[in-house]
């Protein structure tokens, strides 16, 4: 039979795979549990492997790694982003590698819909008035000027999974959305039921503007005193993407006048510095990196990675593998 090498020890198995899932793979296969580099069990499991699964910590691909792998042939990673550990070497071996990104995209699809709506209602700011100042934050909460969420324009920047699944939800509500992404093409954007925009339109043109681009060079710093400068008064400013899109001091400065509000799931550096205005600033609200897959919501990544391994297995391609070429548009 087939080998799975499962790069997790024992104990942690049952957060990254129901057991259903990893029967299916027992029906078909032999599962032998690698562990992590250096236990007893990795270097033997890892020369019988066929297949590597596992989520976060998968072992780099280099040179000396794959020597140690001769039979090798798929990598399924229960978890998004696969350039921590994919290498030229990897590829230059013909070695599938699929990533379990669109599992992980439907939790933050539903934490920025959510992020949407009660940022329409200026949601927490209510609760933080009515928690400082007890039954006269009622009064004060009320009178919170805000946009609501009828016929608003919600701006998404960057339209790769995430950002979709957005849309797909979007859709539900009397709102329009425009898109600004360089790589996807007009007809897949206005297929989706969006128009497309540059960044200087989304900025000044939506209610609410919400970042799921990817982290890479040409993306640092996008979003800059010229874009919070052009933002709507009252607009509200949602990252569930990196920190690093995003230039903090001027954003900062941003909020500090008082005409935008932002929502923070990422920063960078993570957390920000203990001195750092976000933390302080009564229109910046910031949550540790939650929206991507936690809790039960890691095993649907789990069993996107063992859905993948039994394509590999049956001959099959599998629905989403990572080119070389892909890795540079991609988080």
């Amino acid at each position: 039979m087939p080998v799975i090498a499962l790069t997790h020890p024992e104990s942690e198995l049952p957060r990254f795979f129901a057991p259903e899932d990893l029967a299916r793979l027992r029906a078909v296969a032999e599962l032998r549990v690698a562990g992590r580099p250096g236990d007893p069990g990795f270097a033997p499991a890892v020369a019988a492997a066929d297949i590597l699964l596992g989520s976060w910590g998968m072992p780099r691909l280099d040179p000396a790694f794959l020597a140690g792998a001769p039979r090798l042939r798929a990598v399924c990673y229960a978890a998004g982003s696969v350039k921590g550990f994919v290498t030229d070497a990897s590829y230059a071996r013909g070695i599938t590698v699929t990533t379990a990104m669109h599992a992980n995209a439907v939790p933050v699809a539903e934490v920025t819909l959510a992020l949407i709506i009660l940022a329409g209602k200026q949601w927490f700011r209510c609760q933080d008035l009515i928690r400082a100042h007890g039954r006269a934050g009622f009064d004060l909460a009320h009178a919170v000027d805000h946009s609501g969420n009828f016929a608003i324009t919600v701006g998404l920047v960057g339209f790769g999974a995430i950002a979709r699944l957005v849309q797909e939800r979007l859709r539900a509500l009397d709102v329009r959305t425009l898109v600004h992404d360089p790589h996807a093409g007009e007809a897949a954007i206005r297929a989706a039921g969006a128009e497309p925009a540059t960044l200087d339109q989304l900025a000044r043109g939506c209610e609410v503007v919400s970042v799921h681009a990817p982290d890479i060079d040409a993306t640092a710093g996008m979003f800059g005193a010229a874009f919070f400068a052009a933002m709507k008064d009252g607009a509200a400013f949602i990252n569930t993407a990196r920190g690093r899109l995003v230039d903090e001091p001027a954003l900062i400065a941003a909020l500090r006048g008082g005409r935008i509000h932002a929502y923070l799931d990422v920063t960078h550096p993570e957390p920000p510095a203990a001195d750092s205005e976000l933390y302080r600033l009564p229109n910046c609200w910031l949550t540790p990196h939650r929206a991507g897959s936690s809790a039960g919501e890691i095993r649907r990544m789990g069993r996107l990675a063992v859905d993948e391994a039994l394509r590999v297995l049956a001959g099959e391609p599998p629905r989403h593998a990572v080119s070389q070429a892909q890795l540079a548009t991609m988080a």
